[in-house]
């Protein structure tokens, strides 16, 4: 019996019993696979590539990896072995430049409204100026920067009331 299956291999090639494997691995491709053989162009071109396989196996063959080689396994999740030869250098980051922040402009009937994300900061590092039809909204603490200027729809005439709740800034600025 495993001689019979022995020269089957045999007969099929490499080519052909890789063909085969992947007509058993991935269904509807057997069949097609089974068709292709019964042409002489398929058959031809399966020994070609099987000399192929065969004549670079006797140029080259196959060689072991090891140490080496370029064959790695981890033995802890989430940890990389160094690199041969080079040393880990970490670069320096450069502080933070002010970020702006989405913000959006109502113009209401008696206020202008503004609306600004800002996240992860005290209610009291937030500095709000007014400066003729400008609004100036800035924090500088040591790990965050920020600094916005806005351009105000109209010039307001009254005072301002802000109001920061779960990292939104809230401002109204009265109009009179």
């Amino acid at each position: 019996m495993e001689e019979a299956k022995v020269k089957k291999e045999e007969s099929e090639g490499i080519a052909g019993g890789v063909l085969k494997g992947i007509g058993n691995v991935i269904p509807g491709l057997g069949g097609l696979i089974k068709g292709l053989e019964k042409s002489p162009a398929f058959k031809e071109r399966l020994k070609k590539i099987d000399e192929e396989v065969e004549r670079k196996l006797k140029e080259e063959p196959l060689k072991k990896v090891g140490e080496e080689g370029s064959l790695h396994i981890r033995r802890e999740f989430g940890v990389r072995p160094p690199a041969k030869g080079r040393t880990a250098v970490r670069k320096e980051t450069p502080p933070s430049a002010p970020q702006e922040r989405p913000v959006d402009v109502f113009d209401e009937k008696d206020h202008i409204k503004i609306i600004a994300e800002i996240p992860g900061v005290d209610e009291n590092d937030i500095k709000v100026d007014l400066q003729d039809d400008t609004l100036v909204i800035s924090i500088d603490i040591s790990d965050r920067k920020y600094h916005q200027e806005l351009k105000l729809p109209c010039e307001p005439k009254g005072m301002l009331e802000k109001t920061y709740r779960n990292g939104i800034l809230e401002v109204k600025i009265k109009k009179e």
